[in-house]
């Protein structure tokens, strides 16, 4: 009977065993203590007339002891679980009845004991009392009996010699008993608790053992082993299957033999070298043609080798590479992303700490690029950028970085010395092939870029400015128009410069007082009389003096002033309007940012009840660009201005490609003809058409016409012969603050060119009119 546990898995029947081996592995000590102490005794009453007795009883004894001794040994050898019972009974049944012997025969030798043989049987039954720890204590229930029988037999031969005077013996023997029997049942306890312990023990091994099987059986990592020169051994299938090898050619291979070379490998032969833990190596393999990375882990072995786990990590590294591509790359057309840009362009100009080079960085922005997602969609708008980051990337060297910064921007980043002129050859190039047309679907697309150039020459530069000079440069690309390109100078430099300035400036321009209203008239055509009033922003700076509208209103609708700005002039307007008391018409300009917020409804109410002025008194003009941005969102401002009872007119009607359908989505009350038909009317047969199919169409949906921009007499006489209802312009007046314009000249000038049925030159029928006034009002 071995020591380990067999099929003995259950609680009860690991303590059987433990039980039995204890008394097995004791049973040899008990067998010498035995034999001894009869020999003791033969020789203590050698001369006794008791010796024939003593003897049998002496050789009764030992041979029980040693049958039950040698019953035990065979035992250990033929022990089942089936027979664990009953040979533990028998184990019992022996011991019970050694003890019983023992007993008796104590007490008969001191019964008949005198003199030294007295002290030989104290001597031996105390030892024999105590020695219930030997090999009964395994044993609890023969432990008691053991020590009933012995307590009883002393303590009768105690009584036997020395009557009721020996009752310091009987309470001696009495301490002895209880102090084993508690004895016996702490070691008890012991060898319950720790036969529990075994259990759980090996339930958690059998637990682990099954986890290994599965491990290697279900899991993505594989166990490998290696010995002491670090050569693989015991190869799991697993472990083979993932090498690609037999497990017959791994066997004794070194284990660094399967990775390439480099230093994870140099690192994982100096661990299995020195039997030094390592955790999380990863090395690299080929595999039937395929590069493979596993990652290893592993520790040293009492066997003198190194045991570890290996898995493999090249879907995980996949992963990363693509998720590193998906943070440096752009997801639509492969190009490199912002951040990536921002990193080379760092790298390029030393702001990493490296050698600044000479870098050239070209802004490149599509033109009304928002134009062809409004009109042919999203997807169609993707193609076209991928179509035009292939362009661009064809015409670059390995080396230069092509980035897609955000929807329609891309960047174009070289390290390069070229002078001037390539980079300009360079930039004309990336407009052409903008410009060819995009076959996509079956249809041509065409559209076109803007392109800004800046440099950095050894380092005179750094990263952040280097972008903004490429960003004033695009600036100027587009201020030319479409499809141009502009190289970075340094007065691009001072015109940002002064527009900043200008911002600032203007910051401060509506609480200082600054801004003016001017206003120019609008005539009927038919009587010649003054219908309108157009309201027009004048800004008088303390220094520059008067600015013009064309250099403060971008700046202000780029910065956002643009709203407080435009607040200000529609109160101003009303109220001077107001203080007049006239009826004609009031025109205000609304710019698409003012379209946009939320509160300019509420800002117009205010404003018509502080002034008082009738809403159907008051017009607001905007632009096509103002439907176009937003969409619904601005056709829902302009329905609830409608309900304030104020007019709306589209201005520069003809300049976008969409005004026909909003002219259908929206109600206009009035549209204005822009002044590029105007200015070619009388020469130009397409021009007139233009015009005069605008005043049939404006007619037709029960709208008004009004023409910007005349500057002639056969201008005027023109748009009259073709239906145009109202004109303005620097022919008719120009703009004036609202105090210097004189109504009655003008209409006086009006009513005269009317009753003689011709349109004659107002600022020279208005001279005549102050001529006249001057004189007393004589013709």
């Amino acid at each position: 009977m071995t020591a380990d546990r067999g099929g003995y898995e259950t609680l009860d029947g690991l303590m059987m065993l433990r039980r039995l081996q204890s008394v097995a592995r004791n049973a040899p000590m008990a067998v010498v203590a035995t034999l001894a102490s009869l020999i003791a005794l033969l020789i203590a009453f050698r001369n006794s007339d008791y010796l024939p007795f003593i003897a049998s009883w002496a050789l009764l004894a030992g041979a029980l002891s040693l049958w039950g001794s040698m019953r035990l040994a065979r035992m250990r050898q033929r022990i089942t679980p089936a027979k664990l019972p009953l040979h533990l009974h028998a184990a019992a049944v022996f011991l019970g009845a050694g003890s019983i012997i023992w007993a008796a025969g104590l007490l008969g030798l001191a019964l008949i004991a005198r003199g030294t043989e007295v002290a030989m049987v104290a001597i031996i039954g105390t030892s024999l009392f105590v020695g219930v720890l030997l090999v009964h204590r395994a044993l609890p229930a023969v432990a008691h009996v053991h020590i009933a029988s012995m307590s009883l037999a002393i303590g009768a031969a105690s009584w036997a010699a020395f009557g009721p005077a020996g009752w310091p013996v009987l309470l001696l023997i009495a301490a002895y008993a209880a102090t084993l029997v508690l004895t016996v049942r702490r070691i008890d306890r012991g060898l319950i608790e720790s036969v529990r312990q075994e259990v759980e023990r090996g339930e958690v091994s059998q637990s682990v053992r099954l986890l290994l099987e599965d491990y290697e059986e279900q899991s993505s990592d594989w166990l490998w082993r290696v010995d002491a020169e670090g050569r693989l051994h015991n190869i799991g299938g697993r472990f083979a299957g993932a090498s690609g090898r037999d497990a017959s050619t791994l066997e004794g291979l070194p284990f660094t033999d399967l990775f390439e070379s480099g230093e994870a490998r140099d690192r994982l032969a100096a661990s299995l070298a020195q039997r030094a833990p390592f955790t999380d190596l990863v090395v690299h393999l080929t595999i039937d043609g395929e590069t493979r990375h596993w990652r290893l882990s592993g520790r040293a072995h009492q066997d003198g080798g190194m045991r570890g786990v290996a898995r493999d990590i090249t879907v995980d590294r996949q992963n990363e590479t693509r998720a590193a591509r998906m943070a440096h790359y752009d997801h639509l057309t492969g190009l490199a992303n912002r951040y990536l840009f921002n990193e080379r362009l760092r790298h390029a100009t030393g702001a990493d700490g490296g050698p600044p080079g000479s870098v050239a960085l070209f802004y490149i922005d599509l033109d009304d690029f928002k134009s062809v997602n409004d009109t042919r969609g999203h997807l169609v708008g993707d193609r076209l950028l991928r179509e035009v980051a292939d362009r661009l990337q064809a015409q670059v060297r390995s080396d230069d970085l092509v980035a897609r910064l955000g929807g329609d921007e891309f960047a174009v980043l070289m390290e390069t010395r070229a002078g001037e002129s390539l980079l300009i050859e360079r930039g004309h190039r990336f407009l052409s092939v903008v410009r060819q047309p995009f076959e996509i679907d079956g249809q041509s697309y065409r559209i076109s870029t803007s392109v800004g150039v800046a440099r950095c020459v050894n380092g005179d530069c750094d990263a952040e400015e280097l972008m903004r000079r490429a960003d004033l440069a695009l600036y100027a690309a587009k201020s030319k128009g479409r499809d141009n390109f502009a190289l970075f100078e340094p007065q691009l430099d001072r015109a940002a410069r002064a527009r900043r300035e200008m911002e600032i400036d203007l910051a401060d321009a509506l609480a200082n007082g600054e801004f003016r209203l001017h206003y120019q008239p609008i005539i009927d055509l038919g009587s010649g009389r003054v219908t309108a009033l157009e309201a027009l922003l004048r800004w008088h700076h303390p220094r520059r003096g008067l600015v013009s509208p064309a250099n403060f209103l971008p700046v202000a609708e780029k910065t956002g002033l643009i709203v407080p700005i435009g607040e200000w002039v529609i109160r101003q307007a009303l109220h001077e309007m107001s203080t007049r008391g006239s009826d004609l018409r009031l025109a205000v300009n609304l710019s698409p940012t003012q379209v946009k917020d939320p509160g300019l409804v509420a800002v117009i109410a205010q404003a018509l009840y502080a002034s008082d002025i009738s809403p159907a008194q008051v017009e607001f003009e905007i632009t096509e660009h103002v439907v176009m941005e937003a969409g619904e969102q601005n056709l829902t401002t302009l329905e609830k201005l409608h309900e304030l009872g104020v007019s709306i007119a589209l201005d520069d009607f003809g300049t976008g490609y969409s005004s026909l359908s909003y002219l259908r989505r929206f109600p206009f009350d009035r549209i204005k003809i822009d002044r590029h038909f105007v200015e070619n009317v009388v020469q130009d047969a397409d021009s007139r058409a233009i015009v005069a199919s605008v005043a049939q169409l404006a007619q037709a949906l029960g709208m008004q016409t009004t023409a910007e921009g005349v500057e002639r007499l056969d201008q005027l006489e023109a748009l009259r012969s073709l239906g145009v209802e109202e004109a303005q312009g620097f022919f008719i007046g120009k703009p004036e603050p609202g105090e210097r314009i004189d109504l009655s000249l003008i209409e006086q000038a009006g009513r005269r060119s009317a009753a003689d049925e011709s349109v004659l030159d107002y600022r020279q029928a208005r001279a005549q009119a102050l001529r006249r006034r001057s004189n007393g009002g004589n013709g």
